[in-house]
């Protein structure tokens, strides 16, 4: 069941999710986020960066597994109700 699970959320990652994310919202909270965070490196000396690109990477990592939670129970409740 985790392979299909798996399969199904890379799937919905690579296919399905960017019709969700072309919103007003989205483009907001994103626009210059880019520009910005170069702009905010080049404030950094080489082992604060260090340091930074550590702490992100975590914190993609745990986003990137809470992601998966949140598709999996999802799609739980959708073969719930798809029962009903």
């Amino acid at each position: 069941m985790e392979g299909f699970l798996h399969a199904l959320y890379e799937y919905a990652q690579e296919q399905r999710i960017t019709p969700y994310l072309e919103t007003w919202e989205y483009r907001r909270a994103t626009y210059d986020l880019e520009a910005d965070w170069t702009a905010f490196r080049s404030t950094l000396t080489a082992e604060q960066d260090r340091i930074l690109d550590a702490l992100l990477n975590r914190e993609r990592n745990a986003a990137h597994l809470e992601d998966q939670a949140i598709f999996s129970c999802g799609l739980s409740m959708g073969v719930g109700l798809g029962r009903l």
